[in-house]
């Protein structure tokens, strides 16, 4: 008799969970917080999330009368859904990434929106040039023809010889700007075709690279712990007992700097980059501009987890790929790592991982006339930094300023004008 009280409350309490209490409002509420708290892998962990829950819905739509012959149905979809949501859709970006993902590709909706018999030219087409999304912002904007005046686009009058005069610059351009060349940093090669970088993606030489990848942070990893563990509690009581003496001393213990982004010389290119790694993602991205601070093109790539250092590389190889393709000829590269600065100006030795990454480094930078590698403070890399972070469905492209989302423009247009950022800097940590 206790046995059956305690199915008929377990059940009851199920029922909770069936449809709305959780599989509606439970979602709503994680999906605001992820609204709220700006996060790039939590905006896409919601986004995963729906994106099951309409595949879902039309399921069982489809099979509706079949599904309600089974009497636990309700109570299995609300904790099913459950499941999904929690702890802050982690769930469900791990079905979509290893049971959706690996099965649709974006071509397919692609080919089908364009099949739909529905008048273009009062319609929006998709192309492979819209497969980009900004998910800090959350939205693709198109630029506007009278915003697009204001800004005049630095083009290359040839990519055989380069003309550092004032005929260099031109105004906006009606031809066709197209993505030639894609890379993979990991391996430092190039190509003409999307296709064979997709296929290199998943050949053995790619898939062995990574491995070794893994294999040599998880021993730099170990070897770190080892070393810092019985040193870890002398350095943090020794650092505390600096800062109280700084404060004691110095009742300020904080200056405010103020720094901004600095335009290159005439005739020169200056290519700004960054690298982004959090729990699931990593990337790099960076952009060159002219020395009126106007864009010429941007990248964003993916990248494999690993070595912010290496990632920081990675971003400045590409850029220099990217450069090189343009015909650039003078060149400042700037960065917000100072480790990567000082290693390619051989101000500091190298770890052995990085070795080749900065062989092709110094390479590609011979190849220019004229270059230098400088440090940026992170207040003036923000254009970097937000192609680093911005989420790209394909593994590596290149941006056209009639391409860009409304905040990448909001970032130039500021530190086109010479807009000061407030850095606040401690003196002691």
């Amino acid at each position: 008799m206790g046995w059956g009280v305690i199915l008929k409350l377990l059940i009851k309490s199920l029922s909770i969970l069936a449809w709305p209490s959780f599989t509606l409002i439970c979602p709503l509420y994680g999906s605001i917080r992820a609204m709220k708290s700006d996060s790039h892998s939590k905006n896409q962990q919601c986004l995963s999330f729906w994106v099951l829950f309409s595949l879902f819905m039309i399921v069982e739509s489809a099979l509706g009368k079949l599904l309600y012959w089974l009497p636990l149905w309700p109570y299995a979809k609300g904790v099913k859904t459950v499941l999904l949501v929690l702890p802050y859709f982690g769930g469900a970006s791990y079905t979509y990434k290893h049971f959706i993902k690996p099965y649709v590709s974006d071509n397919i909706f692609i080919r089908m929106w364009n099949m739909v018999p529905i008048q273009r030219n009062t319609c929006f087409v998709f192309t492979e040039l819209h497969r980009f999304l900004d998910v800090s912002n959350r939205e693709i904007a198109n630029i506007e023809i009278e915003e697009m005046e204001k800004f005049s686009i630095y083009q290359l009058r040839s990519y055989a010889g380069y003309d550092s005069t004032e005929s260099s610059y031109i105004g906006p351009t009606k031809a066709k700007e197209v993505q030639k060349e894609w890379s993979c940093a990991l391996c430092q090669i190039s190509t003409t075709s999307e296709r064979c970088l997709e296929i290199h993606l998943q050949g053995k030489k790619h898939k062995s690279r990574e491995k070794e990848l893994k294999v040599e942070l998880l021993v730099t990893k170990s070897t770190y712990q080892l070393s810092s563990t019985a040193k870890r509690t002398d350095g943090m009581d020794f650092l505390k007992n600096l800062n109280q003496i700084a404060d004691l001393l110095n009742p300020v213990s904080k200056s405010i700097r103020w720094c901004r982004w600095i335009k290159p010389d005439f005739g020169w290119i200056k290519l700004n980059t960054d690298g982004s790694i959090n729990r699931e993602n990593a990337g790099f991205g960076g952009l060159l501009r002219n020395p009126r601070g106007y864009p010429i093109c941007a990248f964003a790539s993916k990248a494999p987890l690993g070595d912010i250092f290496l990632v920081e590389l990675w971003a400045i190889w590409r850029g220099l790929v990217l450069a090189l393709g343009l015909g650039v000829k003078v060149i400042w590269v700037e960065s917000d790592s100072m480790s990567a600065v000082k290693t390619i100006n051989k101000e500091q030795s190298c770890c052995p991982k990085a070795d080749t990454c900065l062989k092709s480094i110094w390479a590609l930078l011979e190849q220019f006339e004229k270059f230098q590698v400088s440090h940026s403070w992170r207040e003036t890399n923000r254009a970097a930094d937000h192609l680093a972070k911005m989420f790209t469905l394909r593994n590596d492209v290149v941006l056209w300023p009639t391409q860009f989302p409304s905040s990448l423009w909001k970032i130039i247009r500021d530190d086109a004008k010479g807009k000061e950022y407030r850095r606040g800097r401690h003196l002691i940590g």
